[in-house]
């Protein structure tokens, strides 16, 4: 090994945003921006579609971001407008799409329908209490919150994963979602008080 090999290796540029390498980034908000981006598209193949897009806008433009908001206010802010693209083309494509109705559907009401991010999972699943608890408490847990969430409206589920699940502060979910900071505490209010509804109601069954 020659004596300037190493430094070359070490002097090769590493993307980041506001001094954060973006593979620390991609760890720490991927799963909440494809989460957010399902909030506005119809699937989550068209989610993950939109933040894929958004990471590239974001490799392309780190070198513009200029620290006058967080990262994750300019991160979620570029997947606001990459899943508004995305939706778009889908209201667009489907304009063309022809659904049959003539059959009835079985399982109606046992399962989300076609529009929905989970569409084709059941809504309510089966009971799995013949299972063993230690096997099935950890996933129940996370279907009910999961299934709780999907009952909130759209710009209460937003503002609970900026607020509780990324963990933004108030000033910065409500640019985001452009919101004043009494409309943003007023809606994070209803949302954590729909969202305990919704999860009581399903521990009592």
């Amino acid at each position: 090994m020659t004596s300037g090999a190493c430094p070359a290796e070490e002097s090769e540029p590493e993307h980041s945003v506001g001094g954060i390498p973006l593979a620390d980034l991609v760890r720490d908000f991927h799963r909440p921006m494809v989460n957010f981006a399902r909030t506005m598209v119809n699937s989550p193949a068209v989610a993950e579609e939109a933040v894929q897009e958004a990471w590239v806008q974001v490799i392309k433009s780190s070198g513009s971001f200029e620290g006058r908001s967080s990262v994750a206010t300019w991160l979620f802010g570029i997947v606001k407008n990459t899943a508004a693209r995305h939706r778009r083309r889908e209201s667009r494509i489907r304009n063309f799409e022809v659904l049959a109705t003539e059959d009835a559907d079985p399982l109606s009401g046992r399962m989300h329908p076609a529009g929905h991010p989970d569409a084709g999972h059941w809504s309510v699943p089966p009971s799995r209490r013949f299972l063993p608890e230690d096997q099935t408490v950890e996933r129940e847990l996370v279907g009910y919150v999961r299934a709780a969430l999907d009952t909130l409206p759209v710009r209460q589920r937003q503002l609970i994963i900026l607020r509780d699940l990324v963990g933004t502060s108030a000033e910065e979910a409500a640019e985001i979602l452009e919101l004043s900071a009494e409309a943003q505490r007023a809606l994070l209010y209803r949302a954590r008080g729909n969202l305990r509804n919704e999860l009581e109601k399903r521990y009592q069954r």
